[in-house]
């Protein structure tokens, strides 16, 4: 039942490209060249003359936010400039802890570009972090269909998968990912992740242990190896649970399994 309701999720998110939630409040929109309506620029702060440099840099954010606002108010019909603009505005809102509003803003940069697989990939990460797990991972799904060889949403895609129990797609991302990259920390301590949800310790040992030479501090990578130690060796598997714990005294995950082994 639950694969059927994933499944069914899965295909609406990707035929809607991702569509934001109908909570959305409408806004006022445009034509773009292809007769595609992109939604009009809300006023973040007010508007003022910038220029796109001022627009893209990183340096100061709230300056950023001002300048991409000015920038989307003269851009006109210029889709490539609307584009960069929304992108990056969405940058700033996300690095100023709203993302929510990178959301929209990237939903609208999707608009101006939509075979842009690098703004796709952006828009999944933002959906991953706020929890959206189903259409985070139809949106690396359509980056990957732009670009089959793009790692960052192969990686993605993989771990939302996992997120999900979807655990040989997970399995299969990371492999694929691993092609691209064989010294890809990620890839190695997903897979392990994934492998030892499935219960294959043996090789999620294995790869936990590439991560591990790859990233001493990959948390996943000592959680999959601890995890897949808990039968076979205790006392490995409760060094590793406390290393992950000590590199991320937030989780939950380490903290129970923790307890399980009596640490």
């Amino acid at each position: 039942m639950f694969k059927t309701t994933l499944a069914a999720a899965l295909t609406v998110a990707l035929l809607s490209g991702g569509a934001q939630a109908q909570t959305t409040p409408a806004v006022p929109t445009a034509k773009s060249a292809s007769g595609a309506t992109i939604p009009a620029a809300p006023a973040v702060v007010a508007a003022a003359a910038a220029s796109m440099a001022d627009c893209t840099q990183t340096a100061d954010r709230a300056k950023a936010l001002t300048a991409c606002t000015a920038v989307l108010k003269d851009a006109g019909k210029d889709y490539p400039k609307i584009a960069s603009a929304y992108t990056a505005r969405a940058a700033a809102q996300d690095a100023a802890g709203k993302p929510k509003d990178a959301l929209s803003d990237l939903t609208r940069a999707l608009v101006a570009d939509p075979k842009n697989a690098d703004l796709w990939t952006k828009r999944a990460d933002v959906r991953a972090k706020l929890g959206q797990r189903i259409r985070s991972a139809a949106d690396y799904s359509v980056a990957l269909k732009y670009d089959p060889k793009k790692l960052s949403a192969l990686l993605g895609r993989g771990d939302m998968y996992r997120q999900l129990g979807i655990l040989p797609k997970a399995i299969t991302d990371a492999t694929e990912a691993l092609k691209l990259d064989p010294k890809s920390a990620s890839a190695y301590a997903n897979r392990a992740y994934a492998l030892v949800r499935s219960s294959k310790d043996a090789d999620a040992v294995k790869d936990a242990d590439e991560a591990i030479k790859l990233d001493a501090k990959s948390v996943q990578a000592y959680l999959a190896r601890g995890i897949a130690k808990m039968k076979s060796d205790k006392t490995a598997a409760t060094a590793d649970i406390k290393k992950a714990l000590e590199l991320d005294p937030k989780s939950t995950i380490a903290a129970s399994v923790l307890k399980q082994l009596g640490g």
